[in-house]
């Protein structure tokens, strides 16, 4: 399912505090580049722990996988956030396949945002989602 990047909606949540990023479709041109070694690992990082950042934030699962349709190779079905100063950028697992695969480049300001965030499965991952949780 396409969004734009930084959209406030996105198939997940939703809301002024959401920016989506990631929800790419072959139908849609998206942005391509280099993205730094360690902010891909980063990315993956987060994309491996969807689970734990969909508990963190309240989240069901997603009914079934999402193959991706620029190459048809790639299956994935979870979602993560990364908080920032009052903003949760809200991505499908598989942003991690775009980066890699498709030369996906996200927008600077979710590069500069994982690159300080918290990993999902941790205290400060789940203090800085929890305004977010839809377990409060």
């Amino acid at each position: 399912m396409y969004y734009p990047d930084l959209d406030t909606c996105s198939q997940i949540d939703r809301g002024p505090h959401v920016r989506a990023v990631g929800w790419l479709d072959a139908s849609h041109r998206f942005v391509t580049g280099d993205v730094a070694p360690t902010l891909v690992a980063k990315i993956q990082s987060y994309a491996q722990r969807w689970g734990e950042s969909s508990l963190a934030l309240g989240w069901g699962a997603a009914a079934g996988f999402h193959v991706c349709n620029l190459c048809h190779q790639f299956r994935s079905g979870g979602n993560f956030g990364v908080p920032s100063s009052g903003i949760l950028y809200v991505c499908p697992e598989m942003v991690g396949h775009y980066v890699s695969f498709h030369r996906y480049l996200p927008p600077s300001e979710f590069l500069e945002a994982i690159s300080t965030a918290p990993l999902p499965g941790t205290t400060e991952y789940e203090l800085a989602v929890k305004a977010w949780s839809r377990l409060r």
